[in-house]
């Protein structure tokens, strides 16, 4: 009570409650935000619970296909094989198959002889026309 003084405290300010302060704002947008990403969040939790089950069906009916598939009798009349899809090219360039890439390697090594056999005849016609005497 020492240090009181006298004067009555200046009285607070009311806002009117129909304007947003940028503060008050920001703190809205925060919330609402805050919520979308629960609810994401929630979603995705859901969908990690489930996950495992969608997985297993999957390859339940890839695994049904595959002896259906095979079941079947082709148009030879023979009964078809159980065979897996062949993936072993896949992470390569799609389409291409080792042949390809054999010719591919074998034109390389044409090109590196025919390219060394210029280079060779470059050079002697270098020599004759700078080194050897003309008559």
């Amino acid at each position: 009570m020492i240090f009181r003084s006298s004067r009555p405290a200046p009285a607070k300010k009311t806002k009117s409650p129909g304007v947003e302060t940028p503060f008050e704002a920001r703190r809205r947008e925060l919330a609402e935000q805050e919520n979308s990403l629960k609810a994401a969040t929630k979603r995705h939790e859901q969908f990690i619970e489930k996950a495992p089950k969608i997985a297993e069906k999957i390859q339940k009916e890839q695994r049904e296909r595959f002896i259906r598939n095979a079941a079947q009798i082709d148009s030879r009349g023979s009964r078809g094989e159980f065979r897996l899809p062949d993936n072993r090219y896949l992470e390569a360039d799609g389409m291409a198959l080792p042949r390809t890439r054999r010719r591919n390697r074998q034109q390389g090594k044409w090109l590196f002889f025919l390219l060394v056999a210029g280079l060779i005849a470059a050079a002697f016609w270098a020599w004759q026309m700078l080194v050897m005497p003309t008559y």
